[in-house]
This record gives C-alpha cells, sequence and structure tokens, in this order.
C-alpha cells in the first residue's frame, strides 16, 4: 500500500487553513488524477467532512488500495474529538468514520 502525502493542514483557530507540505511528485501525482478523472478534487471531500464533523482539518492522505484511490482525513471537531474518516477518491462515498480514543 503506497501513501502519496497531499497535505498537512494545521488546526487553526477560526477557519479551515490548509498549509500545503508536498512533494512536488507528489503534486504533481495528484493533479494528474484530478485531471483524468480518477479521483475528485480534495476541496469537494473536505466539504464533505465538514458538513459530517464540523471542525478542523489536521491530515490529509491519498493512499492507493488495490486500484482505487482513498483520501483519508484527519480532524479535530468543535467539542474537540478527533476523527479518522476515509473516502473514496473518485465518488466521494464515505467509506469509514470512526472517533479516536
Amino acid at each position: 500500500m503506497k501513501t502519496v502525502w497531499l497535505l498537512l493542514l494545521c488546526a487553526s483557530a477560526s477557519a479551515l487553513t490548509p498549509q500545503p507540505a508536498l512533494a512536488d511528485s507528489d503534486h504533481e501525482l495528484a493533479r494528474e488524477l484530478k485531471q483524468a478523472g480518477d479521483i475528485l478534487p480534495l476541496e469537494q471531500i473536505l466539504a464533505k467532512v465538514q458538513k459530517l464533523h464540523p471542525g478542523h482539518v489536521l491530515e490529509v492522505e491519498l493512499e492507493k488500495e488495490q486500484q482505487h484511490y482513498i483520501y483519508e482525513i484527519e480532524t479535530v471537531d468543535t467539542k474537540g474529538n478527533v476523527w479518522e474518516m476515509q473516502f473514496n477518491a473518485k465518488t466521494g462515498e464515505l467509506l469509514k468514520s470512526k472517533k479516536e480514543k
């Protein structure tokens, strides 16, 4: 299972503010996959995340599992709970949502 780091997002007090921490090759791969229609734009997935668990994004990864890409997103909600969610990167379908202990 190959992990492609997309973004490392820092929690901010006021809003979702992405702080890119990408290697050039990771960024290029993500752009190529998006342009080919193999993955949805990250912004669409983050909008779903905010509806499910409003708060701040801590980390985003794009992983290839078998033949599919998965967005793995970790957030902290407004109550301080940390959530890990997985989305099908092509369809945006929520595959898993787990509250961390």
